[in-house]
């Protein structure tokens, strides 16, 4: 990810960091192949070695624009989730897997940083708490992540003209090993904060500080994708099938 091709066709994927990546980039490459602006070992670079703020999948919207001219994909689309969870996830994330941010520090504490961090660099975290509404381009197909990312095996089916498989995207966690903290509740104050903060998520993606699913309804899947997506979630549970992931993971570091 981000970009590629599909029957003829140049695509975009607007990669919102936190939001069904490894899943996504699991199921793009089984079913399209070869993935092109996306670089797997950008952080395990020297930051003098790096050319970009940012590891080219986590691309915002700006400079997106300044490199490609308007009308030069053939279909873009993303995948958004509720500015909260993605919050939450994002500093689990940081804590467990990156190690940027001290054991000792707090959700409410990180959070409250975060609004000074971005103002300095609206890069940080490799853009891993940047607002959607700056990555996510205009006229970009939206999926939301509390609905499942299912539906996007269909609307690839329309894009394409086939049925091609695979026929589910399995629910992937590439999260690091290790122990792993117990989920951070936010406060009201945490609540009020990420409100502000990401009003232009809320507003745009149809999410409520209030509830946790969004505006927009649920995309209907039959029962057959779904069976094919719990049958194919087993396969990828088996021992083997994790020991390659693992070692996969691994020759990318």
């Amino acid at each position: 990810m981000p970009i590629f091709k599909a029957a003829g066709k140049l695509v975009f994927y607007a990669h919102v960091p936190k939001c069904g990546g490894s899943a996504l980039a699991w199921y793009l490459r089984e079913r399209f192949g070869l993935i092109a602006f996306s670089d797997d070992r950008y952080l395990s670079q020297p930051a003098a070695r790096r050319w970009t703020r940012t590891s080219p999948q986590h691309v915002d919207r700006a400079a997106l624009g300044r490199l490609f001219p308007d009308g030069f994909f053939d279909a873009s689309f993303t995948v958004v989730r509720h500015p909260v969870s993605r919050l939450v996830s994002a500093y689990h994330f940081q804590m467990e897997v990156e190690k940027t941010v001290p054991g000792q520090t707090g959700f409410s504490d990180w959070l409250a940083d975060l609004e000074d961090r971005l103002a300095e660099d609206p890069f940080v975290f490799d853009n891993h708490v940047r607002p959607m509404d700056q990555i996510v381009p205009e006229g970009a197909q939206v999926f939301h992540l509390e609905h499942g990312i299912d539906a996007l095996v269909p609307w690839f089916d329309a894009l394409t003209g086939a049925a091609d498989a695979p026929r589910a995207i399995p629910r992937i966690n590439e999260k690091g090993g290790g122990p792993k903290a117990a989920r951070v509740a936010p406060s009201a104050a945490d609540l009020e904060l990420i409100g502000r903060l990401y009003a232009a998520d809320f507003k745009r993606f149809g999410y409520d500080l209030e509830r946790r699913d969004p505006d927009a309804p649920a995309p209907g899947i039959g029962p057959e994708q779904i069976a094919a997506r719990d049958a194919l979630e087993g396969q990828l549970r088996s021992p083997v099938r994790r020991l390659r992931r693992r070692i996969g993971r691994a020759l990318k570091t």
